[in-house]
Formats: structure tokens, C-alpha cells, sequence
């Protein structure tokens, strides 16, 4: 393939169960070496677990996108029995290959992935997954990256959350580094098109976009949905070179924290840059929050394949999680019942 057009596939995973792991975590943990700004939402134990889902992850992926250059999976050296390492199109990554030995170990999912541009073989066109994000129809490069540019979700409108969430503050720390580093309100109406695309967007998200920025003027919010996300490697050393202090001081952190940045500031970046093709995340899929009380709607769009992707967040609020992640694994059984050239 082109190397100007291969697109790496990146999956960040943790085996929450694994007693070695535990007990590192719990050392931090205990010892008083959790940052005093670490939220306990963000670092509850639901956000951790295997599921058990993962080899639905690579057989939806050999399927849906046999295209896909390689598969960066990137663990602290775990992986599952079950994978098969011989295959050429697996790249297994351990924390200590690209990340700060300073930083280690790190139980912080944006540590993990804002410092993903140091792998040197990966490509300057990769897509980073969550390992609850899944794809559930044949998925086209153009999905992720148009002319060479991301394909981003677009919408300018103020969370209703802020303030009220880890992500929320989240968001306003990535809207605060890229008023440092770039000069937003100029950058956006230069690029307003895109904002206001209406063939990408629809009517209504186009108009919400630009009224929001004629009202809040230099503010660029965005979780960008919790569906898989388009980067340029690029971009993050791009970030990294302007704004180091505040991208050190996230990776430093071995647990998440309130005051830190993720990866959507690259989707941001790029989007204030112009570097980026609009789309509506409510065109490509959709995140369910999984409950007992939405289950069975959660198992019905997978066995459906309702959307081209869907997220399944994990809760505290599940009172069985072998049962309730059972039923799931079903639900992907009856659609992806082979086995992938991933798997043994």
C-alpha cells in the first residue's frame, strides 16, 4: 500500500482482572501516590475491565476492515491467550516502548494516547480506538480519512455537562490550549465552510455551528463522540511542540486527572487548522451507556447491526457484569461467530 495512504489501526487495552497488574495499581493507589486532583469517577474500577468482548474487536475488524494496514495494540505487556502473535498485520506495543520512563507505569488512558506519535512505524494516518468501541457494517477508508485529512465530528455547541463530569473539564482544558496556541476565532471563520457544510452535517447542525461560534466566539468544545477518532500522527507532535507543559503535566499524572488534556485536542487542532473533512457522529453510530435497564436494546442494535459503529460504555451501575457482558458476547456471536486471522 501507499504509504501515503495506510491507515494503522490503534487499541489501547488493560486487563483490569490480572493480579500483577492490580497490585501495581493498588501500590500507587495506597501509598499515597495518586495525585490529590485524580477523579474517582474517572479511576473507578468499571473503567479497567475486560469485558470479555475483545476478540469481537479483531473479528469485526477483519471483516469490516480488511483494509486496515496494521493493528497497534498497546498494553503495559499484557494480551490475551488467544492472540495470535504471528500475524503479520499485529504490532503488540508495551507502555515502555514510547512512553517517558518517567511516566511509568501508568494506569492514565491519556498518557497512553497522547504520546502515541513516539512509535516511530506507526503511520502518520491512524484511527484510536477504545477497546468498547466496535464496528458493525463494512467500513470504507473514506469512513476515516478523506484527500488525506481526518474525517471529525463537527459541533461547536456548549456541553450542557460542564463543569459536571471529568470529561467536561476535560473539554475546557483542550478549548484553553488551543486559544494558547492558535489564533481560533480567525482560523475558524477562515475556515467556516467546513463548520457549515451542510451536505456533511445536515441544516441544523451546520446553523447550530455557526451561531454557537458567532456567540461564543474563540470556545471549540467537543468530546467528538465516543466512537472511534481519525489522527495525524503529526499533529500531536505539532501540539507537543507547542504546548509541552500542559502535555507533560497530563502524562506525568499516573491516574486521570480533572486538570489534564486527551486526545480530542487533536481532533480540535486539527479542526481550528482546517485539516479535516466534517461529519455528523450521529450519521456513523452511537454510544450506549450500558445498564440493566437498556440491555436488551444494546444486544438488539448489535445483533441488528443497527449502525456502522456503536460504543458500549461500562458502568458502575450494572449489577451483574458476567451476566450483562454475557448476553452482549452473545449478541456479537450471532454476527461475528467466525474466528478472526487474529485469533488462534
Amino acid at each position: 500500500m501507499d504509504e501515503n495512504k495506510k491507515i494503522d489501526f490503534v487499541l489501547p487495552w488493560v486487563d483490569g482482572a490480572d493480579p500483577v497488574w492490580l497490585a501495581e495499581k493498588h501500590k500507587y493507589e495506597s501509598g499515597g501516590l495518586v495525585e490529590p486532583r485524580a477523579g474517582g469517577e474517572a479511576n473507578a474500577d468499571c473503567r479497567y475491565r475486560d469485558c470479555g468482548l475483545l476478540r469481537y474487536w479483531f473479528r469485526a475488524v477483519d471483516r469490516f476492515a480488511p483494509w486496515a494496514n496494521r493493528v497497534y495494540f498497546v498494553t503495559c505487556g499484557q494480551k490475551p491467550d488467544w492472540l495470535d502473535e504471528s500475524n503479520p498485520k499485529l504490532r503488540l506495543v508495551n507502555h515502555t516502548e514510547y512512553i517517558p520512563a518517567e511516566h511509568l507505569p501508568t494506569f492514565h488512558s491519556d498518557t497512553i494516547e497522547l504520546n502515541l506519535h513516539r512509535l516511530t512505524d506507526l503511520s502518520e494516518r491512524f484511527v484510536l480506538f477504545n477497546d468498547d468501541m466496535f464496528l458493525l457494517r463494512p467500513a470504507k477508508p473514506e469512513d476515516f480519512f478523506r484527500d488525506g485529512l481526518p474525517v471529525i465530528p463537527c459541533d461547536l455547541g456548549l456541553p450542557r455537562w460542564i463543569g459536571c463530569s471529568p470529561a467536561s473539564r476535560v473539554v475546557v482544558n483542550n478549548g484553553g490550549v488551543l486559544k494558547l496556541g492558535l489564533d481560533v476565532e480567525r482560523l475558524v471563520w477562515k475556515n467556516i465552510r467546513k463548520f457549515a457544510d451542510v451536505r456533511a452535517l445536515g441544516l441544523g447542525r451546520a446553523a447550530k455551528n455557526v451561531i454557537s461560534f458567532a456567540v461564543n466566539k474563540m470556545w471549540i468544545p467537543g468530546t467528538f463522540g465516543h466512537l472511534p477518532l481519525p489522527h495525524l500522527k503529526s499533529t500531536f507532535d505539532e501540539i507537543w511542540r507547542s504546548q509541552p507543559t500542559i502535555l507533560e503535566r497530563t502524562s506525568r499524572s499516573r491516574f486521570r486527572i480533572d486538570d489534564g488534556v486527551s486526545h480530542w485536542l487533536a481532533c480540535a487542532w486539527d479542526m481550528v487548522l482546517g485539516r479535516f473533512y466534517p461529519s455528523n457522529e450521529n450519521r456513523i453510530g452511537e454510544t450506549f451507556v450500558l445498564e440493566e435497564g437498556n440491555l436488551d436494546r444494546v444486544c438488539s442494535a448489535i445483533r441488528r447491526q443497527a449502525y456502522r459503529q456503536i460504543c458500549i460504555n461500562d458502568t458502575e451501575r450494572i449489577a451483574d457484569p458476567e451476566r450483562c457482558f454475557a448476553e452482549v458476547a452473545s449478541a456479537f456471536e450471532a454476527i461475528l461467530p467466525d474466528k478472526s486471522s487474529f485469533e488462534k
